[in-house]
């Protein structure tokens, strides 16, 4: 029966979280290692000017929620972190179901005054690094680790500030 519910709960972080194939069940980022940027904060335009992200620091954490056309808008809380010279938000939806299990993404940010770039960290490559250092568990084209905190954080420090650790990049304009 625990196996079971173990396997519904897996199914459910892999489905709930559309934006990255790679995701965690522990945190990238201590609430002690959480820095803030006075640059995220505000209402940022996709490049399509089909979504919004809304930013609102609240202290070391951060809120955002993201809107696309009629969809429901999904809400994440984030934290943002330092790997080496990238910035790094732990993000982790909020969105309210009871078959969700918390899931963090990585997603690096580039704040540029009035443009914001916005890449998952989810590149094959990455996937490939984490599924040789990491305990993780894979379906299909995701990788969900299962790794305990303290290997999460010590891989993204050794290769997350990387170039190869991210594909697309988006770039986000702020709202006037």
């Amino acid at each position: 029966m625990k196996f079971a519910t173990l396997i519904l709960a897996l199914g459910g972080v892999v489905v709930t979280t559309g934006c990255s194939s790679l995701i965690s069940l522990n945190p990238f980022v201590t609430d002690q290692e959480a820095i803030t940027d006075a640059a995220l904060p505000g209402v940022w335009n996709t490049d399509d000017k089909d979504g919004m992200f809304a930013i609102r620091q609240a202290g070391s954490t951060y809120t955002i929620v993201y809107s696309e056309g009629s969809s429901a808008p999904m809400k994440f809380e984030a934290r943002l972190f330092l790997a080496g010279d990238a910035k790094l938000l732990d993000l982790v939806s909020t969105n309210e179901d009871p078959f969700q299990v918390p899931a963090h993404l990585l997603v690096r940010v580039w704040p540029e005054g009035s443009t914001l770039r916005w890449a998952f960290l989810d590149s094959d490559w990455f996937k490939q690094q984490a599924a040789e250092h990491l305990s993780n568990h894979a379906a299909g084209d995701r990788t969900l680790l299962t790794a305990p905190p303290v290997a999460v954080r010590s891989f993204v420090m050794k290769y997350g500030a990387g170039e190869k650790a991210y594909d697309k990049q988006q770039t986000l304009t702020k709202a006037q």
